[in-house]
């Protein structure tokens, strides 16, 4: 949701002070590293004093953290923090580095990269542990007259005030992705951005958003991690094609090098410098019905009735801000979490009734309190609000008539978490954290940092304080957070804000969710049909709904929400018809959905994958932008026009078409047209599907049968939770034969043989009982009763 009155105006007008190239600020003086002056070892890696242009000596520190990740401070003097709110609080262990020191400069090796400093002119570069190069800094992007994209270093203002920059060389056909919650190109080389987290009021067509990352990555399989909350500019190859260059406004530059060498690799050191996310709880994987706002208990009701009759599943409803009772006599939007008795009587009776019905609550909230209201003057008195520089309370940019609560004063964290625990434990099970991204300049924390240094940060900070008292009252952490920063996987989840109800904003949403799984935030949702009209008057259309819905529900999280109603029924039969089936396959596809979140909490591998995840050798899936790997098996290509017409990429491979299971072998360029109550999805040669059966929440009914549906051409394997034992499975093809194991576990197994699609002579060793084979239509259905390790073998048919 956004507060937009008219005087806030454009996201973009509010940028513009830092809307200007790094290279070309009219009045500011630039300076850059030019010659090694000395350099002395240090325990995993060196430390230098280095010549710039103006006779000063920088220092800057080179330390391996981990053999593939070099961190990397330059400053004028001034050490850099040791740590942040974006990393771990660990220190790593020490990392065996190898220095050697030569007339032309000094090199760092470890057991997987190698780090060289030239000495005049100064320059790093990194290699692999086969000497290959996959990263180094830019020093001769210049024209005839001078620089058009300065060396490594820093510049002042006409005031003085400090601000360094870093400049790396780019390849010919190198491409950059992340950056956080971004909706334009998947590929941010030739882009400029300003990393100042802002509520956009609904615009998804510009690179102003509510979640950056200071994080990207490269295809020559690099990532940097910019370990800053201060305002940061990025320009990737823009102005200058063959430069990525970004600049902070610190008096230092503190960046990770990471390197794979594969996309995954990078996500995972990512992830050991960030954070793992945590588990999400199972029934968060269900549908969520939401709208701004539910107005009433009985509203609420007749929505989860209706859901129950017409057979659509739900899992959790989500009441927006309405349920605070100071919201009847407000116009700007803030939160006191003082129940609205008048509209939703009974708060612990209201929760027990969706219980009944199998339906969690979930509760709206910003970190903007009312002006006048108890809480309000309980925070003042207590010192638990953010302050300003004059001494006053800082005043949030989205809402004026309201103050923050200071989350680097822990005495205010555990006030703001005291606020939620009646409501926890009178049965909500979460809170969506809205907001967040308002922090003004001149804004002081009880750190001592300003707004402008906290800025970004404030979002991280606020989520982490509302997933601990959920986690600490639930027994089971999760938010419903539109903002963040690095390091907000820790505090799952996020959604992709405000979209506009329109296949551009449709597809904008896919391709901000795409930039936040390279960003290191596995788990991410975005508003089914979308949140506002988006310059047209009224509900989106039919064929947009439904596209969206097919989206939605195969996506990490899945969430109906709007400023006006976004249940099916509102939209007709076949809306709901059409609704139903893909819930109903969603909720079937839970084993699986479950087991890539297991994934991603182990690995920082994302639910929701770009194409280049799994194919990171193919070329062309670097340019896939608007289809997407659910996990390793599925591929998704929504629909983003009336007419169900869709362009697509198919990787090298063979693919079925999920409804059809008609083959297809890639690499492919298709054009197909599909009808209203289908949308593109195929499933990779080589892989098992496990799938629950229908059920109208998370719960209702065990997993039993799990049905394994298996294309198998070589090998595969499948392990996966139901929910809370684990189940593997493996199979593999040898000639005419197929062989399939389970592991240790009791479980009763409906599998179902698409590829090959006839297969006999089944026999059944180890523990199975309770076993039969059958033939159906293009498929052998094979039932086995899993009572521990077993395994059946079959001749090809």
């Amino acid at each position: 949701m956004s507060n937009n009155p008219q005087v806030q105006g454009n996201p973009l007008t509010e940028l513009a002070s830092r809307w200007r190239t790094i290279f070309g600020q009219p009045g500011r003086q630039y300076h850059y590293l030019t010659a090694l002056r000395s350099f002395r070892r240090t325990k995993s890696g060196a430390r230098f004093l280095v010549a710039s242009d103006d006779g000063t000596t920088a220092h800057l520190a080179v330390t391996f953290v981990q053999p593939e990740v070099i961190r990397i401070q330059l400053s004028l003097g001034e050490r850099p923090p040791r740590t942040t709110p974006m990393l771990l609080p660990t220190r790593p262990s020490p990392v065996d580095v190898e220095l050697r020191s030569d007339r032309g400069g000094v090199g760092l090796t470890s057991a997987g990269l190698s780090l060289r400093a030239e000495r005049d002119p100064w320059q790093l570069t990194a290699y692999d542990s086969e000497g290959q190069e996959v990263w180094r800094q830019q020093r001769h992007d210049r024209a005839m007259m001078g620089y058009v994209a300065y060396p490594t270093g820093y510049s002042r203002d006409e005031e003085g005030n400090v601000a360094f920059h870093e400049a790396l060389s780019l390849a010919v056909e190198e491409r950059l992705f992340g950056l956080g919650m971004q909706y334009g190109p998947l590929d941010k080389r030739g882009q400029h951005f300003v990393s100042w987290s802002r509520d956009t009021y609904g615009v998804t067509s510009s690179s102003v958003t509510y979640l950056n990352v200071p994080f990207f990555m490269s295809s020559r399989g690099y990532g940097i991690l910019v370990n800053h909350a201060s305002p940061i500019i990025y320009e990737l190859g823009w102005p200058s094609w063959q430069t990525a260059a970004f600049q902070v406004e610190d008096p230092y530059v503190d960046y990770f090098l990471i390197h794979g060498p594969q996309p995954k690799d990078i996500l995972a050191r990512y992830a050991w410098l960030t954070g793992k996310a945590p588990l999400p709880p199972l029934w968060s994987f269900g549908v969520w019905m939401s709208r701004a706002m539910y107005t009433s208990r009985p509203q609420v009701e007749e929505v989860v009735s209706r859901s129950r009759e017409l057979g659509i599943p739900c899992d959790v409803v989500n009441l927006d801000p309405r349920w605070l009772r100071e919201m009847r006599s407000r116009r700007d939007l803030g939160c006191d979490f003082v129940w609205n008795d008048d509209d939703f009587p009974d708060e612990a009776g209201f929760i027990g009734w969706l219980a009944d019905r199998g339906v969690k609550l979930c509760l709206w909230e910003n970190p903007y309190i009312w002006k006048g209201t108890t809480m309000y003057e309980e925070g003042r008195k207590r010192g638990y609000l953010v302050r300003s520089k004059d001494d006053e309370l800082a005043r949030p940019l989205d809402n004026p008539n309201a103050a923050m609560p200071d989350f680097t004063n822990p005495r205010a964290v555990r006030w703001w978490q005291d606020k939620h625990r009646p409501h926890l434990r009178a049965g909500v099970a979460t809170f969506k954290s809205d907001f967040g991204e308002a922090v003004p300049e001149d804004a002081l924390f009880a750190n001592g940092k300003t707004g402008k240094e906290m800025h970004n940060a404030y979002p991280l900070l606020y989520n982490r304080a509302v997933f601990e008292v959920i986690a600490q009252e639930r027994g089971e952490g999760l938010v419903w957070g539109r903002s963040g920063y690095a390091g907000s996987q820790r505090y799952p989840l996020n959604w992709t804000g405000d979209s506009p109800s329109t296949f551009e904003g449709m597809a904008a949403a896919l391709r901000a969710g795409l930039s936040l799984s390279l960003s290191g935030i596995p788990f991410w949702s975005h508003d089914i049909g979308g949140f506002w009209p988006g310059g047209h008057l009224g509900a989106p259309s039919l064929e947009l709904y439904i596209r969206w819905a097919q989206f939605g529900l195969l996506s990490s999280h899945a969430r109906f929400h709007a400023t006006s109603a976004r249940e099916p029924w509102h939209y007709g039969e076949q809306a709901v018809s059409i609704v139903r089936e893909f819930a109903r396959l969603r909720y079937r596809l839970l084993p699986y959905l479950y087991a890539l979140a297991h994934e991603a909490c182990q690995t920082g591998v994302p639910v929701v994958r770009p194409l280049f995840l799994e194919f990171p050798g193919d070329p062309s899936a670097y340019q896939a932008s608007l289809e997407y790997m659910l996990g390793p098996y599925l591929l998704v290509a929504p629909v983003f026009n009336e007419g169900g017409r869709c362009h697509l990429y198919l990787p090298p491979g063979e693919w079925y078409d999920f409804w059809s299971n008609q083959r297809v072998d890639g690499p492919a360029y298709q054009e197909i047209e599909v009808p209203l109550d289908r949308m593109p999805l195929f499933v990779r040669g080589d892989s098992i599907l496990p799938l629950a059966p229908p059920m109208n929440f998370v719960g209702e009914k065990p997993w039993e049968p799990i049905q394994l549906d298996v294309r198998l051409a070589s090998q595969v394997r499948m392990a996966f939770l139901n929910p809370d034992r684990l189940v593997e499975v493996r199979a593999e093809r040898r000639d005419s034969d197929i062989v399939l194991h389970v592991g240790n576990v009791e479980q009763t197994f409906e599998i179902r043989f698409l590829v090959p699609r006839r297969v006999r002579d089944v026999h059944f060793a180890g523990r199975a009982s309770d076993t039969y084979c059958q033939e159906a239509t293009d498929m052998t259905i094979v039932r086995l009763q899993a009572e521990g390790p077993c395994s059946l073998t079959a001749k090809v048919a």
